[in-house]
Formats: structure tokens, sequence, C-alpha cells
């Protein structure tokens, strides 16, 4: 039986929280639709699975990032739900782990260069039989939320950025995040080679893409004014920018807060990349 992508999204938002307890991750998904693959970033392997629909032709296709996980998580299988979701509904889903991840390589550097890895991903996916290149995707929760928004501002061939919660000014958030253990990854991994590189505020008016942002009210770990101050930064460089915001919703969102955002997703990715079906 088909799971539904509100259920799907929902599981993978809660299992995605930035700096969360170790989740626990899915089974692979069997079938001749899904394939582990490896692929180059920019100067790392990276790792992740490709499902595929039962759709004949050119589809679109949507990267899924994770956010940040304790060390050693497999990234990909906590997105690999989503994507294949993605491609029940007729859209090529790649769930992939970010540097720093396996199956990937590298070492986490908060947004330096994971957007340069995103970039060489994108130029993977657009030559893969059965992706329709002009319809690409990114979508990213957290970290990988972050690392979404930076990557449009990389690749010519996102031509849409789906942000959950996202960091998106990364000295605004060490001032304002209630997570006591945030400020010293900021200061060992975020600030090293610059805070600004990596806050998509800074470079809103390099992203291409449209853009979505959905961010819970209730959000301490990474305030709510994150999305705020994106999506101020992106109408004000006269870019394409909206903003859900899930009433009562933490760094997560249950499957009722879910229900807030799902119509507002998919009415995106079908005016952005096309209604896969």
């Amino acid at each position: 039986m088909r799971v539904s992508i509100r259920l799907l999204v929902a599981a993978v938002m809660m299992a995605g929280a930035c700096g969360g307890s170790t989740p626990a991750t899915s089974s692979p998904i069997a079938g001749p639709n899904r394939i582990d693959v490896q692929l180059p970033g920019a100067g790392v392997t990276l790792g992740g699975v490709l499902a595929r629909p039962t759709a004949s032709g050119p589809r679109p296709a949507i990267i899924v990032l994770h956010g940040f996980q304790p060390a050693g998580t497999n990234g990909a299988s906590l997105v690999e739900p989503l994507a294949t979701e993605f491609a029940s509904l007729g859209y090529v889903g790649l769930a992939l782990s970010m540097r720093g991840w396996p199956p990937s390589g590298g070492v986490d550097d908060c947004g330096l260069h994971q957007p340069d890895d995103i970039a060489a991903a994108l130029a993977w996916l657009a030559v893969q039989p059965g992706v329709d290149p002009d319809r690409l995707a990114v979508f990213g929760y957290s970290q990988g939320g972050q690392v979404a928004l930076l990557a449009g501002t990389r690749s010519p061939l996102v031509r849409a950025i789906v942000a959950y919660y996202p960091v998106t000014d990364v000295e605004r958030w060490k001032a304002t995040t209630t997570f006591p253990n945030i400020p010293d990854y900021i200061v060992s991994v975020c600030e090293p080679g610059g805070a600004e590189l990596r806050s998509p505020v800074s470079q809103a008016a390099h992203v291409t893409a449209p853009v979505l942002l959905v961010h819970g009210d209730a959000d301490t770990r990474v305030p709510t004014e994150q999305s705020f101050l994106m999506r101020d930064a992106l109408r004000q460089a006269g870019r394409a920018a909206q903003l859900v915001i899930v009433p009562g919703a933490v760094h997560g969102f249950s499957v009722d807060q879910d229900a807030t955002s799902r119509s507002a997703l998919l009415s995106f990715l079908a005016a952005t990349i096309g209604a896969a079906h």
C-alpha cells in the first residue's frame, strides 16, 4: 500500500531535526526502481539512493537532503522514504548524504563546500536516463535547507528550492538559538573560512530559483526568524519566495502539523518543475 506523502514528510522532518538524538534509520526499500548510487561531489564522493518512478519519459527530479545528525549517521537513509514517495508521485528522487555523513566522504563544513557538492550532484542527475534536466529541484531540512539555498547560488540547473526550518544567518543563529551546544559548533565548524559565506541571507541576490520556506513558529533550535530573514532578503533582491509558518511546530513537525505545509509544497513543485503525473 502506498504511504501518503503527508506521513513521510512528517517522519523525515522529525528524523532530520538539527542536532537531535540518533534517529532510527529506515530499511532500504527494495525494488527495481531503487538503486544505491555514488557520484562525484566537489572533491569528495557522495553516496545516496536514486528512486525512479514507473512512468516513462523525461521526468522532473528532486534531490533530498537531511539535516545535521550525529557522526556516523547515514543521512541518505533518513530521507530515502521521502525520495521514494516523490518517485511514487512521478518524480525522480535522489536521497543524498551530505559530505561528512556516510556513505558520502569528507567532513561536515557547515555549508562551505557542501553547496558545491550539490551543484555537482545536480550536474550528475541532469544526465541520468529518464531525467528532464530543465526540471530539477533541491529539498532540504535544517542544515540541508541551508545547503539547498546556497546550492541555488552555485548551479543554474536548480529550478526550485524547498527549505524546511533552515539556517540562513549563521551569526544571528549563534546569538539566538536556545540550544547550548550550537554556539560551540558554530565557533569550531561554521566560522572558520567565514560565517557570511555560509549564510544564505548574504547570498540572496545570487539565488536563481524560486524558494519555498517552511518553519515552525515554536522553533528555538533554529529560530523562526531565520526563515523570515531569508524571505525578506530574497524579496528585496527581486527573487521569488514563499514562507509557510506552521503553528506550534518546533524543529521537526508532527503529522498533523505537516498538513499545514503539504498543499503548499505540492503546489510549489507543480508550479516550478511541473506536476509529475
